[in-house]
């Protein structure tokens, strides 16, 4: 029997040099490498939340992270191991305190020129190759998330708009203030529904940001073309944003945000509950999706 796949998580951390980018490589006195920063999952534990921990606890930064990278795969004792990646910046200065000298012992600034020789592993190098592709092209993320489950329609006496989300929503909306916040902080709006603006809020909460609710991106509330005017003007603007909605406007959004950037709409299945989209964009197009549930 085979044995089961090892995920982990990670970033290229990076800044911009005096010249040219540089690059936050980590010293492993365990293994007498250099590296990026990552780690394994714990149990339970999403990617994109692996990877701010795992970032933070090897260089003691908080990274934001950009746009994902081509993963790293690599036998780990027999066993395959997948690491995700994605390009990220700091949050702040260093916290030197977080970092444990037992695992890390030496983190440095490598100009993006030197770092394929400081990389002690030949694994390392496509995801050096795919960071230098673009780099220098600053992406903007536009994330459409649809909300989390509410109480059955059976169970709610009122107005459906003031429908609000279950015990199962409410746990997901916690989630999500820890996902949503792995990205630079956007400009939120939301349906008017109790469903989506609760689905947003313990992340606006934790974030210091208003939810804005706008009649044109609740379902069976707008009038034709209204979102889409909307949803216009926020590409105008190249502002991180964040959007929850319905399942049957949010994904015309994101459809029409596809079409008006000239990329083909993701070819999955309509977004479950509590998940969400995300486009990199940079100079008028797509550069990157996520999906994750």
């Amino acid at each position: 029997m085979n044995e089961p796949e090892i995920f982990a998580a990670g970033a290229v951390l990076w800044r911009q040099g005096a010249k040219e980018p540089e690059l936050a490589l980590i010293h492993r006195p365990k293994y007498g490498d250099w590296s990026f920063p990552k780690g394994k999952l714990k149990k339970g534990e999403h990617l994109l939340a692996a990877a701010q921990r795992e970032v933070f606890e090897e260089t003691g930064i908080r990274p934001v992270l950009g746009r994902p990278l081509a993963p790293s795969f690599y036998d780990k004792e027999g066993r395959l191991k997948r690491v995700d990646y994605w390009c990220a910046t700091p949050a702040a200065e260093a916290v030197d305190e977080a970092v444990d000298p037992r695992e890390v012992d030496g983190m440095e600034w490598v100009p993006l020129g030197e770092a394929s020789e400081r990389l002690t592993h030949e694994r390392d190098q496509p995801v050096l190759a795919d960071f230098a592709e673009t780099v220098v092209r600053e992406t903007v993320p536009f994330i459409f998330v649809r909300h989390a489950i509410a109480l059955s329609k059976a169970d709610w006496f009122d107005q459906d708009e003031l429908r609000p989300l279950n015990q199962r929503g409410r746990e997901r909306a916690s989630q999500l203030e820890v996902l949503l916040s792995s990205y630079p902080t956007p400009v939120a709006y939301s349906a008017t529904s109790a469903r989506c603006l609760e689905t947003l809020l313990p992340f606006c909460a934790g974030e210091g940001i208003p939810v804005t609710g706008l009649p044109e991106f609740t379902s069976g509330t707008a009038k034709p073309g209204q979102a889409m005017t909307r949803m216009d003007q926020l590409i105008a603007e190249a502002r991180p944003v964040v959007i929850c909605g319905h399942g049957e406007t949010i994904d015309e959004l994101a459809r029409h945000f596809c079409h008006k950037l000239g990329s083909t709409p993701p070819t999955e299945t309509p977004l479950a509950k509590g998940s969400f989209l995300v486009f990199h964009t940079g100079d008028g197009e797509i550069v990157a999706t996520e999906r994750h549930g």
